[in-house]
């Protein structure tokens, strides 16, 4: 694939983002706009390991409240050549709005693989449906933190590049009736096409108009033709990372208003759409076709 240089590049300029994956923090400590939204949890993070069959290990990074309650789950897939940490930041965020945060590493696409092949992609949807159940199972699992504390029909997608066509895949030739809602950031149709499938559920897009690894086209190329409730974040200054990774205030811009996104798709809380617009703090525009 034509991207496979350009997103190489790119990972070498980001390196310096990694993030251990140790006993996470208090939210306090998370930039963005999110505090003024709602009550911000305290968050933890771990690792489950899932296999998608004996040659497909998914080693996946978990963000959760440590509060009670029952909470929604987002599965994410990361970039070619990123890693489920790099993103901590933005989790941590997601998090302390409320969200259980799933995010695999796949065995073809991440920094690291013994085997980088972009092309594995159309494995991606399949391995993030078994992350999905294993995830989903922990509400019934005796002992675990997470026992009685998931919301099983709360579920969304995201994704980042490479990551975001794999989410646009969950909902197209590899619907995954679970999902009512996605986020593709910096994605595009590649390679799974505009076939929507399924139920409605609404999706947000967010991509920098300077982002040279991802085209603004290519978002709009996935955007344009969905016919159910959709949004788009355009971001003039955006590039292919920083507004996903941080922190800058096109980062800050993200977080509150995939946040706000989250938790008007699968909390209902109406004021938190309300709230996108405003919380795009003058970084970037939504269209809101909600």
């Amino acid at each position: 694939m034509r991207l496979v240089r350009l997103l190489l590049a790119c990972s070498v300029l980001m390196t310096g983002l990694l993030v251990g994956c140790g006993r996470g923090d208090g939210a306090g400590s998370n930039s963005g706009s999110t505090s003024s939204a709602a009550a911000q949890l305290a968050v933890t993070e771990r690792t489950l390991q899932v296999a998608n069959g004996a040659d497909r290990p998914l080693p996946t990074l978990l963000v959760h409240p440590t509060t009670a309650g029952r909470f929604p789950v987002v599965v994410f897939s990361h970039g070619y050549t990123r890693r489920p940490e790099d993103y901590l930041r933005l989790f941590r965020i997601w998090a302390a709005a409320g969200f259980i945060v799933a995010a695999p590493t796949f065995p073809h696409s991440a920094r690291g693989s013994k085997s980088l092949d972009d092309n594995d992609i159309v494995n991606q949807p399949g391995d993030n449906a078994a992350v999905l159940t294993a995830v989903l199972a922990l509400d019934t699992t005796q002992g675990d933190p997470l026992q009685g504390r998931i919301d099983s029909g709360a579920v969304a997608a995201a994704g980042h590049s490479l990551g975001g066509m794999t989410t646009v895949g969950m909902f197209t030739k590899h619907r995954d009736d679970r999902l009512k809602a996605g986020i593709v950031l910096a994605g595009g149709q590649w390679p799974f096409g505009v076939g929507y499938s399924g139920s409605p559920a609404p999706i947000l897009f967010v991509h920098g108009r300077l982002d040279s690894v991802v085209k603004f086209e290519g978002s709009t190329e996935a955007y344009e033709p969905l016919a159910w409730p959709k949004a788009l974040l355009d971001l003039p200054d955006g590039d292919h990372l920083a507004p996903y990774l941080g922190p800058n205030r096109d980062f800050d811009a993200v977080a509150a208003v995939t946040a706000d996104f989250l938790r008007w798709a699968l909390l209902g809380d109406r004021p938190a759409r309300e709230r996108m617009a405003g919380d795009a703090g003058g970084r970037g525009k939504v269209e809101d076709r909600l």
